[in-house]
């Protein structure tokens, strides 16, 4: 039999017996110092907890910028089609007419509108207000938050001396775009928090109020943009001041910093009528609505529920700008509507009794005149034929001849429709 001498063999294979103790120690040593841990954080399953909770954390860090471009496209994409669409505009206006004219013998005030595929959910202000009992109104998790279905919206009938909503979009929040009326509340907004979100914040809604705002009621200041140049402030205020409303919307000052001195109507709630809206970034004195901005791109409301992601609003207005609908105008109400506009709204009333000709002024120009025809009355007896008969000229010739009438339509007291 034959045998093998042990130190040939450890010999032999000395440096495979070494490597293998080796590793062994290694492996020892790293299980001791891992018991040392270990022990030192109150056993082997609060330590294996912590491990756990650290590549958790590790993973988010490294998986967090690629969640937040897809959260960014996503939402880019959400506001561009729901933005780019006049429908969702003009539902979140009557939305907020309608909330208006129901809410208002509870004490509550619109205002803010949050508008997904299929409903529309109004924000209300005020004390203790009610939830809805009227339908189509209903609520599901605060009294204070109305929705309706967009296709049961109720119709809207204009108040005579109320303004109607003027909203902007400030993002969206759980797919659903979220406005805000500015035509509400204080006169003056500021928008406060990150340097960043703050000026992409703001300048998303001065391009709104640029867009949806009727022409020359958006006045720009000096500092607002470095391609638009300005007046200096005070003078853009004065100016915002001196305009008048237009359809019950009052003018806007998009300014980068408040007059000095203070106006003193800055420090008081909104007269009757209400100045110019300011808007501006940064914290201002007085009376004002402040909106809150993060490094997240989060946007709050102060002293309210509303919150909402304005990452991609920027952008999403840049790309639909042409798209934004104007600010809806209320129909004039009757009786109060004065000059040219009045003229033109009851102009298809009085269809009947005038027509309309086209007749060249001095210039050459094709003016519009107004032709008077005769009004058929209540017949009359035989007896007094004749007297009607001499009274009808006397009663054309004064109608041609009145110089107010004429000059209400555009046209000089020597003009004449004939």
């Amino acid at each position: 039999m034959n045998t093998t001498d042990p130190i040939e063999f450890i010999s032999r294979h000395r440096d495979t017996i070494f490597r293998w103790l080796g590793i062994f120690g290694v492996l020892l040593v790293v299980f001791l110092i891992l018991r040392f841990i270990a022990m030192r954080m109150g056993g082997w399953r609060a330590a294996w907890r912590r491990v756990r909770r650290e590549c958790a954390i590790s993973g988010h860090a490294f998986a967090a910028p690629v969640r937040a471009w897809l959260r960014h496209r996503r939402s880019l994409r959400f506001l561009v089609w729901a933005l780019g669409t006049t429908e969702t505009w003009r539902d979140a206006e009557r939305a907020l007419a309608a909330a208006r004219q129901a809410a208002a013998p509870v004490g509550g005030r619109p205002y803010a509108a949050l508008v997904d595929a299929d409903t529309v959910t109004v924000l209300l202000a005020g004390r203790r207000v009610p939830p809805p009992e009227e339908e189509p109104w209903w609520w599901d998790e605060a009294p204070d938050e109305w929705s309706v279905d967009r296709l049961d919206l109720p119709p809207v009938v204009p108040v005579p001396g109320q303004s109607p909503p003027v909203l902007v979009a400030l993002g969206d929040t759980d797919r659903r775009c979220t406005f805000l009326d500015v035509a509400t509340g204080p006169r003056l907004l500021d928008i406060v928090g990150d340097h960043r979100s703050r000026l992409a914040l703001y300048q998303a809604v001065a391009a709104q109020l640029d867009a949806r705002l009727p022409e020359g009621l958006a006045v720009v200041a000096e500092g607002v943009h470095a391609q638009i140049p300005g007046e200096p402030v005070r003078h853009a205020y004065r100016t915002a001041q001196r305009i008048r409303s237009r359809h019950g919307i009052a003018p806007a000052l998009i300014t980068a910093e408040l007059p000095d001195p203070l106006p003193g109507e800055l420090a008081e709630p909104p007269g009757d009528p209400a100045g110019p809206l300011i808007v501006l970034p940064g914290a201002a004195r007085g009376y004002r609505r402040t909106l809150l901005t993060d490094q997240h791109g989060q946007v709050a409301l102060a002293g309210t529920p509303l919150l909402a992601m304005s990452n991609a609003l920027g952008r999403a207005i840049a790309q639909v700008a042409f798209a934004i609908p104007p600010a809806l105008p209320p129909a004039p109400p009757g009786g109060e509507a004065t000059g040219p506009e009045a003229d033109r709204a009851f102009a298809e009333l009085e269809d009947d009794d005038e027509t309309w000709t086209e007749t060249a002024d001095e210039a050459g120009e094709v003016v519009p005149a107004r032709q008077a025809t005769r009004v058929h009355g209540p017949p009359v007896a035989e007896s007094d034929l004749d007297e009607e008969s001499e009274a009808e000229p006397v009663e054309e010739h004064e109608h041609a001849g009145h110089p107010g009438e004429s000059a209400a339509f555009g046209l000089s007291p020597t003009s004449s429709a004939r």
